[in-house]
């Protein structure tokens, strides 16, 4: 699933797509998408007629805002596979488009989503920043004043293991497991360690990491393991350049011990047994 990297990518795309001419049609295929009571009521019919805006990011959604009779908003949950995309109307869609935003410039806004996990929603700015899902989010992890308390205030009571308690977009928000997985490996902290047992120092390394990992990500377009692609189709480039997420059994980049995979909670993961040693006690079996 795209994380907070990814999908600054797409947002720093859709900035660099310069769209400002207003809606003039929409077209939305008749396949459901994100199943869920806050994406049930699409409502993308109140955006026809109104002139595209600031396009922004709220852990891994995209809010793209538009100026008409009321201050209005798109917003955009890629799921695991959606991709956004500006094309001219003329040319062909691909297969799994699902939305197709057209502007008076004759270009189209094109969501394409093979798995249909992604998520649609139009409506009043205010009114879809104070409801779910944008209203429950965490703190933005690459925001000013983001630090090791602000990340303990968040999850130092939880009993979870620790990369497990980063996954929730209560506490962190566009925080996903690729990026978790790097950032304790930087903070040489073991991933199943439970969160309430951290020290106020692994605190303070694991916010520096996360802020670390995310901007390499950023940096290099996002990570594609599989089908991440920005706004233009380009793939991402993190993926050379991590740290341990899927090279179990290569050597660790710091110490040479072959590295080791892990799952829980129905995820995945890498570690060092060296650098990240199982703490004496205080760690989910």
């Amino acid at each position: 699933m795209p994380e907070l990297p990814e999908v600054e990518s797409v947002r720093r795309g859709l900035v660099a797509a310069r769209v400002r001419e207003p809606v003039t049609a929409l077209w939305r295929s008749e396949h459901p998408l994100r199943i869920g009571e806050h994406w049930r009521e699409e409502n993308l019919d109140v955006l026809v007629g109104a002139r595209p805006g600031a396009v922004r990011r709220r852990g891994k959604h995209i809010i793209w805002e538009f100026t008409g009779p009321t201050r209005l908003a798109l917003l955009i949950h890629l799921g695991m596979t959606g991709r956004c995309g500006v094309a001219k109307a003329g040319a062909p869609r691909a297969r799994h488009t699902h939305l197709a935003l057209r502007f008076a410039d004759d270009r189209e806004l094109r969501f394409v989503d093979p798995r249909r996990f992604g998520g649609l929603r139009a409506g009043a700015l205010a009114s879809l920043n104070a409801s779910p899902p944008l209203s429950t989010l965490g703190v933005e992890p690459l925001d000013p004043g983001f630090d090791g308390a602000a990340l303990r205030e968040r999850l130092g009571a939880s009993k979870r293991a620790i990369r497990d308690a980063l996954l929730d977009q209560t506490a962190v928000a566009g925080v996903g497991n690729i990026y978790a997985v790097e950032a304790l490996f930087i903070a040489r902290i073991h991933p199943l360690a439970r969160a309430v047992r951290l020290r106020a120092t692994a605190w303070d390394r694991l916010a520096a990491a996360l802020v670390r990992v995310l901007e390499q990500g950023i940096e290099n377009g996002g990570t594609t393991l599989k089908d991440f692609r920005n706004v233009v189709g380009e793939v991402g480039r993190n993926q050379d350049d991590l740290a341990v997420y899927g090279r179990a059994g290569q050597p660790c980049p710091s110490c040479g011990q072959a590295l080791e995979s892990f799952t829980h909670g129905g995820r995945s993961g890498v570690l060092c047994p060296v650098d990240q040693a199982r703490p004496r006690g205080g760690w989910i079996r």
